[in-house]
């Protein structure tokens, strides 16, 4: 009781702190910093999707238009959400993402901004998420091997 008396200060400072960190600590809330898990996706390219593929996926498809000047997708106009990607992380908005029952495609005029978008609700726990792009491959598979006829 005496230790109570003496230190109760330093106790009513320190105790608050401490339980303030073990909450922070073990919440959903905040982002995970795995840093290779977050990378990986982007570079191996399991996170982008062609059009024609996202046509066959099951599920309750969402299609998140993060740009104003993008066209409407053709024959997904039921399905596309138009969300500012300054507003993506409004309540309302990622809710509707995080609770959606089936994939869920960002895309927008600005590839690298699709991108940014889909770290920050990737890990906030999403999966199914994907970047929608037009590129289907890889560039060397695109055209054929014509060797150079100067040097002949």
């Amino acid at each position: 009781m005496e230790f109570i008396k003496k230190y109760k200060i330093v106790i009513a400072v320190v105790l608050p702190i401490l339980i303030l960190v073990l909450i922070r600590s073990f919440s959903t809330d905040h982002f995970k910093n795995d840093i290779k898990k977050w990378a990986e996706p982007s570079v191996v390219q399991t996170n982008t999707i062609s059009l024609e593929k996202a046509r066959s996926l099951n599920g309750k498809s969402l299609f998140i238009n993060l740009g104003k000047e993008m066209p409407p997708l053709a024959g997904f106009a039921d399905k596309v959400k138009n969300i500012p990607a300054d507003s993506v992380l409004n309540r309302d908005n990622i809710s509707s993402i995080l609770n959606n029952d089936g994939p869920v495609m960002l895309y927008s005029s600005d590839p690298a901004l699709s991108a940014r978008i889909w770290m920050l609700i990737s890990q906030m726990g999403r999966k199914n998420i994907y970047i929608i792009t037009a590129d289907s491959g890889n560039e060397v598979l695109k055209y054929k091997f014509r060797p150079d006829t100067i040097l002949n």
